[in-house]
């Protein structure tokens, strides 16, 4: 069963990041979890070009920095 998280960006390290068990754990390109947009999960894989963004299907949505995701692992 998967688990639900909240990502959230690092400025630090560049990289958006989860908490799991106690510890953070980074998240890296190419990278697949299911990204809720409301109630519903939608399968995607995290990339990074110029700005980080998640592909969905054939959709790229940009991720805003300063908010936080809930996300299925």
């Amino acid at each position: 069963m998967m688990t639900k998280y909240s990502m959230h960006y690092d400025q630090h390290q560049d990289q958006w990041s989860v908490e799991l068990q106690g510890r953070k754990y980074s998240l890296h390109c190419g990278e697949s979890f299911e990204l809720y947009i409301g109630r519903k999960s939608i399968p995607c894989r995290l990339e990074l070009a110029n700005k980080w963004y998640v592909i969905m299907g054939d959709v790229n949505l940009d991720l805003r920095e300063s908010d936080q995701y809930m996300i299925k692992l």
